[in-house]
């Protein structure tokens, strides 16, 4: 009865680590974000796991630090830039370069003698 036993625990182990095998590990990702016509390094650029409410905010520096998935998709989103979706793929150096968003506004300014477009 021992050795039946025995041989089930030993079925049991090797069945659950395969089924954890399948699954994608979580990796540490970093990297720099940058102005695609300057080349100047972007702080506050928010990157989030897609999907998800993991995050992370690039630093002074424009450097930013996130554990994602290796098949997971990042977002890159930043005020007046278009934002970027980059796939992970088992990388752990992922740069972004973000392109600025062409956008026209349509604002009135109210002056003391009159209205301006």
């Amino acid at each position: 009865m021992n050795m039946k036993r025995l041989i089930n625990f030993c079925g049991l182990l090797l069945f659950l680590s395969f089924s954890s095998f399948g699954q994608d590990q979580e990796i540490n990702i970093s990297g720099t974000v940058t102005d695609a016509s300057t080349g100047e390094s972007i702080p506050g650029v928010t990157v989030v796991v897609k999907g998800t409410t993991t995050g992370s905010i690039t630093c002074a520096q424009g450097e930013y630090e996130i554990t994602a998935p290796s098949d997971a998709i990042l977002e890159f989103s930043f005020v007046g830039m278009e934002t970027k979706e980059v796939r992970v793929e088992g990388r752990n150096v992922i740069d972004v370069a973000m392109e600025s968003e062409l956008v026209a506004l349509d604002e009135v300014v109210v002056v003391a003698y009159g209205t301006q477009r």
